[in-house]
């Protein structure tokens, strides 16, 4: 008799317990379904945003993130009980669970994208269009708020041992970097874009580069495009650049961009703005090339990389 009583108990605390703490909560990133016959505004998906909140047509912003179900549709519909009157028939709930993330660096198409929940690195990177030819795969980052996890991509592709990539949340960015200098990286050129110089039929919203890069010319300005971006497009630095005194000029103010300390980073802070009609000018290594003199460019694993003049050889 005791003994049906306390499996009774076990059995209740397994069905009850469990089920409530495991309740799906809404995150930054989740489709949120609103549902009210004959309201042509709603019945679609509403996205979490980056505040963790959905916007509603007639009522604004709504905040949502870390709410139940339960706790979801109370929310929603006392918000739309303000504008429409029968509720009635109304439905709310969590279509879908997603995530928010920033890919960043040398990859094919960087910038923000939503994945599903279970995405991992593998699928962050191709939801990117996959990574350059140069990207250093073992100095990979993860960054979360404040705090930086770096990860062997490399190692994950030696071994297929998913335990060394991190798991990946909402508003994540993975840093992709480069080898220290651009003009080091394998460019594939297409001779007639090389021909073109440049793909911009617009001189005054034109991105112009000049100086030591592979290919300068005018390049249509994106409102998502970074100086990165722009440097690739241009084919990348020469072997020559000094690629710590890029100089970057909008709206008539110029500013020096240090190429080597981003790549070295991975602080996109470091980044300048782009605006339209940006003029991006990229110097010569004046100070160690000079007529005359053998110089001999080392980078790398060294404890000094740059360049370095020494004798003339003779053969």
């Amino acid at each position: 008799m005791i003994w049906n009583k306390l499996l009774l108990i076990i059995l209740l605390l397994g069905l009850t317990f469990p089920a409530y703490s495991q309740q799906e909560r809404v995150q930054i990133g989740d489709m949120v379904q609103v549902n009210l016959p004959g309201e042509e505004t709603l019945n679609k998906g509403f996205q979490v945003d980056k505040r963790g909140r959905i916007n509603l047509p007639e009522v604004g912003a709504l905040y949502v993130a870390g709410y139940t179900e339960e706790q979801l549709e109370t929310a929603v519909l006392e918000a739309l009980g303000k504008v429409y009157r029968d509720l009635s028939t109304a439905s709310v709930y969590i279509a879908e669970q997603q995530i928010l993330i920033s890919i960043q660096g040398y990859v094919n198409s960087p910038g923000e994208y939503t994945l599903t929940k279970s995405a991992d690195v593998q699928m962050a990177i191709h939801a990117a269009g996959g990574l350059r030819s140069g990207a250093q795969l073992d100095n990979l980052l993860l960054k979360r708020g404040n705090d930086k996890f770096p990860f062997n991509y490399k190692s994950f592709l030696d071994t297929g041992d998913e335990t060394l990539l991190p798991k990946l949340m909402s508003l994540d960015t993975i840093f992709i970097p480069a080898s220290p200098l651009v003009g080091n990286i394998e460019q594939q050129f297409d001779a007639s874009k090389l021909a073109n110089s440049g793909d911009s039929a617009d001189g005054r919203t034109a991105i112009k580069v000049f100086g030591e890069v592979n290919a300068p010319g005018s390049f249509s300005y994106k409102e998502n495009s970074d100086l990165v971006d722009i440097l690739m497009r241009s084919g990348g630095v020469t072997r020559y650049a000094s690629v710590e005194q890029i100089r970057v000029i909008s709206n008539n103010k110029p500013q020096i961009f240090n190429l080597k300390e981003y790549l070295d980073s991975g602080d996109i802070s470091l980044l300048p703005t782009l605006q339209p009609g940006t003029t991006i000018f990229v110097p010569k290594q004046e100070e160690e090339i000079r007529a005359g003199s053998n110089v001999i460019y080392i980078m790398g694993e060294v404890d000094q990389p740059g360049a370095y003049e020494g004798k003339k050889c003779h053969y």
